[in-house]
């Protein structure tokens, strides 16, 4: 088993687990059911069209954080942000150096 199954597995058993999302559904959901129609097809495209879109949303949101972690690991971006950093801590120092005790 590679690790991509294994990560893989684990999310989708956190999220068929999380208790939120059922009740998400038994709570919100219902409010938007016809009554003079079959609830439990209701039900069952809402929830596909909720797990689609979840879907979608997380392969973009994969996506956006493969691009960004290749920019991160570039080393100009590296000493960039170590520069950035130092630069910011240099500046705690001075403030706290400067700052008068009450």
């Amino acid at each position: 088993e590679n690790e991509h199954t294994s990560c893989f597995r684990q999310g989708f058993l956190t999220n068929l687990l999380n208790p939120k999302v059922a009740v998400f559904f038994l709570t919100f959901l219902p409010q938007f059911l016809n009554p003079n129609h079959n609830t439990f097809i209701q039900l069952l495209v809402m929830g596909l069209t909720y797990l689609v879109l979840t879907v979608i949303w997380f392969a973009f949101y994969i996506f956006l954080i493969d691009k960004i972690s290749a920019f991160m690991k570039k080393p100009k971006t590296q000493r960039y942000i170590q520069g950035l950093t130092g630069v910011v801590l240099i500046g705690f120092g001075i403030k706290l150096a400067f700052e008068k005790n009450n």
